[in-house]
C-alpha cells in the first residue's frame, strides 16, 4: 500500500486531474493500493470522467469524505463512504465547501459587480 498525502500540493489544476490518470496507470501495471488524501476538486473529477469513461472501474476506488464534526448531522456519520457510480456521477454529496464553494464564490462576485453598476 502507498500512502499520498496531498499529492496536489503546488501543482496547477490541470496536473492536478493528470494525477489521477497517473494513480490509474500505475494500480493497473503494479500490484498496488493507493490511499491518496486530497483536497483537489480536480483530482476526483478526473476520477469521475475515467470512470465514465470505463478507464477504471467502480469497485476500484473508494471515496471517505470527513465531515467537520461540527457539521454532522444527527444520525449522520462523521466519515462517509461516497461511490463513484459507473455513468461518473456521485453516489452523495460531499459536505459543504468542497465543490460548491467555485460556484459560491462565482455568485458572490456576480453580486458585487451587480452592485457596482448600480
Amino acid at each position: 500500500m502507498l500512502l499520498i498525502e496531498e499529492p496536489e500540493a503546488n501543482l496547477h489544476p490541470k496536473l492536478q486531474s493528470k494525477l489521477a490518470e497517473l494513480f490509474m496507470v500505475a494500480y493497473k501495471k503494479y500490484p498496488l493500493m493507493f490511499l491518496i488524501e486530497t483536497h483537489s476538486e480536480y483530482l476526483i473529477r478526473k476520477l469521475q470522467y475515467l470512470t465514465a469513461e470505463k478507464a477504471i472501474n467502480t469497485e476500484d476506488i473508494r471515496i471517505y469524505y470527513l465531515n467537520d464534526s461540527k457539521n454532522v448531522a444527527e444520525k449522520e456519520e462523521q466519515v462517509k463512504e461516497i461511490k463513484i457510480l459507473e455513468d461518473g456521477s456521485l453516489s452523495e454529496e460531499f459536505g459543504p465547501g468542497f465543490f460548491d464553494e467555485t460556484i459560491n464564490l462565482k455568485l458572490e462576485l456576480l453580486k458585487l459587480k451587480n452592485l457596482q453598476k448600480n
